[in-house]
This record gives C-alpha cells, structure tokens and sequence, in this order.
C-alpha cells in the first residue's frame, strides 16, 4: 500500500496529522496510519487513502474531518481500574486529602478532568471512587469533566454499558457494587454515579484552555493517562504547559507510569506512593495536609526520557452544563470592589499590562493580586480580575468581579455573558438563565448566549427551548467567517462553536 504513496505525501500527511489533531505517525507506523485512512475514506467521499491525504491536505479542516479521521486512527484499549497502584493512590491519599482540605474550609466542591477519556472506564472509576469516600456526595458540587476527540468513544462512555473485557483490572467489589447486567452480557453503570460525569468533545492541540466557555479552569486534578505518548514533544510541552495552568495552585496530573520524564514536566514535581507516583503543580510542601501521609520527592534523575517521546495532543470544549434546578442563592455579603478615584490613563494601562502578563503566563494569583492592590474601576480590569480567580477555582470572588464590571458597564451584554458563566460553574442555573436572558435583552443577536441558555435548558430536559436557541445560534453563526473569533470567547471561532453545537447535539 505504502509503495504507490511517495514519501513526500506521507511524511506531510503525519506532519498534518501531528500539528492539527495531535496523532504522531512517524515512518515506522506509515502502515497503520494508511490503513486507518483506508477506512476513513469512504466516510469522507473518497477513493483510497492517497485521495484521502491529498484532500485533506488542499482543503479547509472541519470539525467532521477531524471526527472521521479520530474515529479509524486512534485506538480504545481501555478498562477500569487500569494500572491499580494509581487507583490506589487516589482513593487511599490523593482524593481522602482534597475531601479533608474542602471540608475543613467549608466548601463541598472538587473539580476533576479526564483528558483523552476514551470510552469513559477512567471517569467512571473515579466517580466510583468519590461515590465510596464521599458519603454526603449529594451536597457537594461536584465537576468530573470527561473529554475525547472520538465521537464514537463519546457516545458509548455516555451510554455507561460495558461488556465484561472492561473490568479486567477492576477488583471484584467494582462491578458487583455499582453495575447490574443489561443483557447480552453487558453491564450497566448505576444511574447515580453515572450522573456525576460529564463528556464533552475537545481536541487538546486546538481547543482554547484552560477557559470558563469549556469548563476546563479551576481543576483540583487532570487525568491524561496513555495519550502524551502519542504526541510529538512540542505539542506534549504546549499540552501540559496548559494543564498546569487549569490546575489550581498545588493540582494533581495523573500520567501513565510509561509517559513520566523529568524533562517534559516543568512545572509539576513528582511525588511518590508506594508503587506509583503522580505530578502535583508548584513547589511541594513539607507536609501536604494532616489528612494526608507524608510523601516521599522522586528525583528528576529517576526518570529517563522514554525513546518515543515525541509528543502531540487532541480535541475541543462547549459550555460545561450545570444543575440549573438549585435557586439562585442570595447575593454575597461581601461589598463589591469599588474604583478608586481615577488614576491616569497611563498607569492603569501600565497595571493592566502587568496583570495581563501573569494571566498569560498561568500566574493566575499574582494576576489577581496586581489588580486588587489596584482596585481597577475600567471594565477591562475588572474582568480579567473576573477570569483570574474563576481560573483560580475562587468563583465567588470571581463574581462579585463579574458584577462590579456589569455595575460599571450596565449595557454591556458581554459581561452578562461572563457573569452567567460564572454562576453556572457554581451551581446557580437559575441565575445563570437570568443573567444571559439579560444580555440578550441588549442584543439579540449574541449568539453565545444562545448558546449558553441552550445547554442550560437542554440539562433541564427542556429539549424545545434548548432547540430553539441553538437554531438561534447556528443562525447568527452562519452570518460570519468560520475563522473569525467570537467576542467573549477567549478564542472561540464562529466555526468551532458551530462544530460544538452540531455534536453536542449528535452525542447527547
């Protein structure tokens, strides 16, 4: 097959593959890319997989291109409980110290992402585990975002039936406690830990994150286990620069054993449990928490640079749904940040710049320090006060930022925008519904808002409503360049929040 293709053709067709979707092919594994295009190409119109790369190649990428070719080129060998001594870990000192620590400071939320979540055994072996150390589970907030750039994957991780090959590493109580058979030798997932995942599709290598839109901030702990290895090592170093910087100051990154090196993780420090070892983000401390067993540090020269490491990354985020039924809860105590009295232009642009700057860099805190000393009362300060400590996990400072700004822009249905957002990650759909109702009482045709309130009828079962407005939004989307960024987007082009609203559909 690969003698009637010039290598020309093939090594720009891995190129393409690695820099746009985040699969490495180099030339020892030509064959089974060819054979994977073999299959693609019918799904794509096309004869062949040379037609196939030449198309793609000279054509525009879509979202549907990329889902046909992830569908037949990247592999679900999945189980629950895969590589237990991580598990182990998790439910006996990671996941017990982050419940204590929320506990402690009277806030009953975690927020965890599975990245690569292939047919959806890792989320769920997680939410199993919350569902055994957490015995009040139903007063806490909890966020288990799933994500994949396969489709297919999707849709079975959504349906939470499994045959009996998925719980080949799962120990005997997992399957008997928390599954019942569904026929033909399947299992299906009880309903209530079902419940408490999410699965959304986003491609690592170019989706914008971490972000609010896709409810990828703010995270107490990213799993990414056998995808890096994959990945080219520049699209690996980009991937995890942007996971340390959706974690929270001391988040946890849990790899595969097989992808751990010292020199692709700056930014994380690896700690050690018994026969395993996870990331954690910053400095370590001396002692973690008192719920938690002192760890041992593992040298940087314990890990040697695997020989595959050559590194890439995969998909794209919606607008994360939310328990929409709670009522709006009162508004805080704590008084808005006031302007101060106006300084000169130059010196707000000057702290504006400084504050930007951290926030760029991932320095969530210090981008938030540096506008509070500041006190900003111009709307730009305000929001990227907003989005610092959204970032930062700290929502309710992150709203009375958001409204702050909405106080000193009243007709800006931006900031209604971003206010919603914010209400929606902390629970509050009811609040969230009225803030993006207001934004488009000041312009109609806000197509994310739309949007947003589509998710948020479409998790309230309200499937007319939610249909409604996002015909809206494919509407007023069609109106623009796919390419163009969308305002309050943080990136998000009208074609990719097109492709988001076309799947969220397809999948859900």
């Amino acid at each position: 097959m690969a003698s009637a293709i010039s290598d020309l053709l093939l090594r720009q067709f891995s190129g393409f593959l690695s820099s746009r979707i985040g699969l490495h092919f180099p030339r020892e594994r030509w064959p089974d890319m060819l054979r994977g295009l073999e299959r693609a190409a019918p799904e794509l119109g096309l004869a062949g997989a040379g037609a196939c790369m030449q198309w793609l190649l000279a054509s525009p990428r879509n979202r549907r291109q990329v889902e046909i070719l992830a569908s037949h080129l990247t592999v679900g060998e999945t189980y629950f409980y895969r590589e237990p001594a991580v598990f182990s870990a998790l439910e006996d000192e990671v996941l017990p110290a982050l419940i204590a620590a929320r506990r402690a400071a009277d806030r009953l939320q975690l927020r965890i992402w599975s990245a690569g979540c292939c047919t959806g055994e890792e989320p769920y072996s997680v939410a199993v585990l919350l569902s055994r150390l957490i015995p009040d589970l139903e007063q806490w907030n909890i966020t288990l975002l799933a994500t994949d750039i396969n489709p297919h994957f999707l849709a079975k991780a959504m349906r939470g039936d499994y045959r009996e090959w998925s719980f080949r590493g799962a120990p005997a109580w997992f399957r008997e406690g928390y599954f019942a058979p569904s026929g033909a030798g399947n299992y299906a997932l009880a309903p209530q830990v079902r419940r408490l995942a999410s699965f959304d599709y986003l491609n690592l290598v170019d989706d914008v994150y971490p972000a609010l839109d896709n409810n990828t901030n703010a995270m107490d702990m990213v799993l990414c286990r056998n995808v890096l290895m994959y990945f080219e090592a520049d699209a690996m170093r980009a991937v995890l620069d942007k996971f340390r910087r959706a974690l929270t100051d001391d988040g946890w990154l849990v790899v595969s054993p097989t992808e751990a090196n010292a020199t692709m993780f700056s930014g994380f420090v690896p700690v050690s449990f018994r026969d395993a070892f996870l990331y954690r983000k910053g400095e370590m401390p001396a002692a973690l928490h008192p719920a938690m067993p002192a760890m041992q540090m593992m040298p940087a020269e314990a890990y040697a640079l695997p020989a595959w490491a050559r590194i890439a990354v995969p998909p794209a985020p919606t607008l994360a749904d939310r328990d929409t039924q709670q009522a709006a809860a009162p508004a805080a105590a704590t008084p808005l940040p006031r302007a101060q009295p106006a300084e000169s232009a130059a010196a707000c642009a000057e702290t504006y710049r400084q504050a930007l700057a951290c926030y760029t860099q991932g320095d969530y805190a210090m981008a938030a320090d540096v506008l509070a000393a500041a006190a900003p009362g111009d709307v730009p300060g305000l929001v990227l006060a907003a989005r610092a400590c959204a970032n930062q996990g700290k929502l309710d400072e992150a709203c009375r930022w958001c409204q702050a700004a909405v106080a000193a822009d009243k007709f800006n249905p931006g900031l209604r925008y971003l206010l919603a957002s914010v209400l929606a990650e902390q629970g509050q759909g009811a609040a969230a519904a009225a803030a993006l109702k207001q934004a488009l009482y000041l312009d109609q045709d806000f197509a994310l808002a739309h949007f947003a309130l589509g998710n948020l009828y479409r998790h309230l079962g309200q499937g007319a409503t939610a249909a409604r407005h996002f015909a809206n939004a494919r509407e007023l989307l069609a109106a623009h360049p796919p390419g163009e960024p969308l305002p309050d987007a943080e990136g998000l082009t009208a074609g990719r929040l097109l492709d988001i609203i076309d799947s969220g559909e397809s999948i859900s």
